[in-house]
C-alpha cells in the first residue's frame, strides 16, 4: 500500500492575490515578489479598478492601500467586508507610520504599516489565507 502522504508536504500552494496600490514602484515590487512565488497577482491602482477586478474573480487575500486616488481604501474596505464577510481576508496597507485610520478591522483581516517591508506582507498574507481557508473548512 502506497502513501501518499509523503508527497503533498513540499507542495507549494500558489495564492491568488489582489494588490491594489496606487504607487507604481511599490505596487511593482509587491507584484514581482509575489509572482516569484507562483503566486497568481492581479493588479489594481484605483479602488474603481479593484472593485471590477473582484466581481470578476475570487481572491485569496486582497492586498490593499489605505490611500487611493479615486476612493478611500477604508470605503473600498467597507464594501469587500459587505459583499464577502470574513470569506475575503484583507490585508490593510498604511504608508503613513501610525494606524489612525478611523477603520475597525474585522477578525481575519490584518494591517500592515509598511509597504516595502515585502517580507512581513508575503507572511501575513500566507497567515491569512490559511486562517481563511481553515475557517471555511470548519
Amino acid at each position: 500500500m502506497t502513501s501518499s502522504a509523503g508527497n503533498n508536504t513540499h507542495k507549494k500552494v500558489a495564492l491568488r492575490i489582489l494588490v491594489v496600490e496606487n504607487e507604481p514602484v511599490t505596487a511593482s515590487v509587491i507584484t514581482s515578489v509575489m509572482t516569484g512565488l507562483g503566486w497568481q497577482v492581479d493588479f489594481a491602482a484605483s479602488g474603481r479598478a479593484a472593485q471590477k477586478l473582484q466581481k470578476k474573480q475570487q481572491y485569496d487575500v486582497v492586498l490593499l492601500d489605505v490611500t487611493l486616488p479615486d476612493v478611500a481604501g477604508t470605503r473600498v474596505y467597507e464594501q469587500l467586508k459587505q459583499q464577502y464577510g470574513s470569506n475575503l481576508p484583507v490585508l490593510l496597507i498604511n504608508a503613513i507610520s501610525d494606524k489612525t485610520t478611523d477603520i475597525q478591522l474585522l477578525p481575519g483581516d490584518d494591517f500592515v504599516p509598511d509597504a516595502t517591508d515585502t517580507r512581513d506582507i508575503v507572511s501575513r498574507c500566507q497567515t491569512l489565507a490559511a486562517a481563511s481557508a481553515v475557517a471555511i473548512s470548519a
